[in-house]
């Protein structure tokens, strides 16, 4: 296995890390921050509300990180074991250039964003294995932007689905908890 497959084998991995963060940040620093993020970025904190995720469970959280995850990897994969590197090119563009966002919401709230410390970890990875993409000349420039221009999509036109999930699963965690007579607790 060549050096550029073997760093490529490694982008659900370093995703996956990287969303283990979040996953657990999540929650705790949402409630820690909401109302300053209600006086600094009402806007913001209108579409989190709506959306209901402030009430979302870390595990009803996770649902999407997880729904993610598997997209991200079948891409992946699927694209190593058949040679559409274009393919795995664009999930790729689509994770490294999603770090530089939460670089960016770092530096617009000005303090920890639960997803900083593993965003700025995982930049290392995704410069050396661009570097070595593009030294390896599997795609043209052109190519290489146009790839990343459908990364983009995909990842956006995923996150309806994800939180559609996560909704699903919130709603049946809900259900679980109102169904649950005292006695069950005790069994689990």
């Amino acid at each position: 296995m060549s050096t550029l497959l073997f760093w490529m084998t490694l982008l659900p991995v370093v995703f996956m890390l990287h969303d283990f963060e979040e996953i657990i940040m999540f929650r705790p620093w949402l409630r820690r921050n909401r109302h300053e993020l209600k006086a600094r970025f009402p806007r913001f904190e209108a579409f989190l509300t709506r959306r209901g995720l402030f009430d979302y469970s870390t595990s009803a959280f996770a649902v999407a990180v997880c729904h993610e995850f598997l997209l991200l990897s079948v891409v992946s994969y699927g694209a190593l074991l058949t040679g559409a590197y274009g393919w795995w090119f664009a999930a790729f563009m689509a994770f490294f250039l999603h770090l530089f966002v939460h670089v960016g919401q770092w530096i617009v709230y000005r303090k920890y964003v639960p997803v900083i410390v593993t965003s700025i970890l995982s930049l290392p990875y995704g410069f050396y294995t661009f570097g070595l993409f593009i030294e390896a000349s599997w795609l043209s420039v052109p190519e290489m932007i146009g790839w990343s221009l459908v990364g983009l999509v995909a990842m956006a036109l995923s996150f309806p689905a994800a939180f559609f999930w996560t909704s699903k699963f919130d709603a049946f965690e809900r259900s679980e908890k109102i169904n649950r007579r005292p006695t069950d607790i005790g069994s689990l």
